[in-house]
């Protein structure tokens, strides 16, 4: 029975290493996320500056001078273009702090599971421990009462011939 929860210990740690290393995985997921979300966070405080300046760069040229309809158009179609990028820019932004979440979910669901396989493992350690302990007092008190038996018996005296009891 003892080698039965000894295998049964070992397979139980073996699932704790593979928690820890799923632990692992999820704080280098949700670290890799967060420096992505930042980064887009930069990119979109950037963008969201110097976009009034990039829509008058494009209107810029044709300010006080007369110009075509469709000159006017393109103009027009390229500062739309110009927000277009940006709405996407914030959309890529916040899909990647909607991943930072799922990433810190997915964290804190590894640190339940590799707690629940410690407990699972320490469970089995004490058992086994307990065990173990409990095998090595039996043997104990089994030589104890072997030895007190031993002892415990009357001495046979050797039978003499002729003599009665």
């Amino acid at each position: 029975m003892i080698a039965q929860f000894r295998t049964l210990g070992q397979v139980k740690k073996l699932r704790e290493d593979k928690a820890m290393r799923a632990l692992e995985k999820a704080r280098a997921t949700l670290a890799e996320a967060k420096a992505r979300a930042t980064a887009l966070e930069e990119e979109v405080a950037q963008s969201a500056a110097f976009l009034p300046e990039r829509e008058r760069g494009v209107y810029r040229p044709i300010l006080n001078t007369a110009v075509s309809v469709p000159d006017l158009d393109a103009a027009k179609d390229r500062v739309l273009a110009l927000a277009a990028d940006h709405r996407a820019l914030c959309d890529k932004r916040d899909r990647a702090l909607e991943y930072v979440q799922r990433c810190r979910t997915r964290l804190e669901e590894a640190r339940t599971e590799l707690r629940r396989r410690q407990t699972e493992t320490e469970k089995i350690e004490s058992l086994l421990t307990d065990m173990i302990e409990t095998a090595e007092l039996e043997a104990v008190a089994q030589e104890d009462a072997e030895i007190e038996d031993l002892f415990a018996r009357p001495v046979r005296q050797p039978a003499t011939e002729g003599a009665e009891p």
